[in-house]
């Protein structure tokens, strides 16, 4: 059921509807509203975008010749042309399809107010109707969705696990091409559960140490040809790098005090591991997203709860974005969502698999925290 964003820290639906066409190459992909609406997108999404850069004149007399001009313009360098719908043309209720150029366009009505940024994804993906191929081999990866700063680390990780156990890699959403991603195979892992597509069997996530080895459990009953085993021996050797250096930085320090905020799978698997791993002290975790059931996060939609849930907690460590580094200055800091203000990630960096555990680790024991 539709449910309207209210969540100004956090993209709309069309934006997350934007970032799964926009990462399936072949794709010619228009915002259709305003230059506002596409600025936003561009400056959050790294894959390219077009927009029909809407005005009065448009919104009074009709948006159709408008949108049929830009798919036009776009056709000859696009497989298929992808139109995402915006607030303004959708509040309209104009009847697009028929301006959308080229007979396999595909419409996408995603207006930001009918939910945030994880729904529009998964709108965009039901719109798209991949159909399962039983026929092909390998696994599907999903939950790579462009606007997380960790989702080429995170596709590359989850390649890096499923070629150790000699599994192939079938379709990725969404960082894949379009014919790709129309025939997956049956069976999926998924890289954040948060924005999982529903796309194929799950064989279960790749978001901290226990969920990979029962991911790869499960593959390996359903795959007989697999042998999972280096997985499970990597996980093994993970944990021990893991506890001799949190056993190290315990020696000297207090354990900390971390307020996390960003998306909340995210955010439950670092609860995790700085629990169990150093004995830390968790003062909140304010999730953008909706949590889950289980989930340990509560949801913090607005810079005033952010600011409330830092300033009643006094963290001696900060997990999160721009947002609450800029509230907290002077506080260590470790970035883990957008926005991402005054640096760049150049590198690409998982916080999925094993090598996303330990940057994970390594970024808070080297956050220089301080009086503990």
């Amino acid at each position: 059921m539709a449910r309207p964003s209210h969540n100004p820290i956090w993209p709309c639906a069309m934006i997350g509807a934007a970032a799964a066409m926009a990462g399936l190459e072949g794709t010619g992909v228009i915002i259709h509203g305003a230059s506002a609406c596409y600025l936003y997108a561009d400056s959050v999404i790294p894959n390219p975008l077009n927009c029909t850069y809407l005005i009065e004149d448009e919104v009074i007399f009709g948006t159709g010749d408008r949108l049929l001009e830009v798919s036009e313009a776009l056709l000859p360098f696009s497989e298929r042309i992808v139109v995402i719908n915006s607030c303004v043309p959708a509040t309209i209720g104009e009847d697009l399809r028929a301006y959308c150029a080229g007979c396999e366009s595909l419409f996408v009505d995603a207006p930001g107010y009918c939910g945030d940024m994880m729904d529009g994804y998964r709108v965009a993906l039901a719109a798209l109707s991949p159909e399962v191929d039983s026929t092909r081999d390998g696994v599907n990866i999903d939950g790579l969705i462009s606007t997380d700063p960790f989702a080429v680390g995170n596709r590359m990780e989850a390649e890096r696990l499923l070629a150790r156990a000699g599994i192939p890699v079938a379709a990725r959403y969404c960082n894949d091409t379009l014919a790709s991603a129309l025939r997956p195979s049956a069976m999926t892992v998924t890289a954040l559960p948060d924005v999982a597509s529903g796309i194929g069997q799950s064989a279960g996530s790749l978001l901290g140490l226990d969920a990979i080895e029962k991911t790869f459990s499960v593959l390996q009953d359903a795959m007989p040809d697999a042998d999972c085993a280096p997985v499970m021996d990597i996980c093994e050797e993970t944990e021990e790098l893991v506890v001799k250096v949190c056993d190290r930085y315990l020696r000297v320090n207090d354990p900390p005090r971390v307020t996390l905020f960003g998306i909340a799978g995210y955010l439950d698997m670092a609860t995790d591991l700085l629990t169990t791993y150093l004995d830390a002290e968790i003062c909140g975790a304010g999730a953008r997203n909706q949590p889950q059931e289980g989930s340990v996060c509560t949801w913090g939609p607005d810079l005033g709860t952010v600011k409330r849930m830092i300033s009643s907690g006094k963290p001696d460590l900060i997990i999160g974005s721009r947002y609450e580094a800029t509230l907290a200055p002077g506080v260590p800091f470790v970035q883990m969502t957008i926005p991402i203000r005054k640096h760049s990630m150049l590198c690409h960096r998982p916080l999925i698999g094993t090598e996303g555990v330990l940057w994970l680790i390594e970024s808070v024991v080297n956050a220089g925290i301080k009086g503990c």
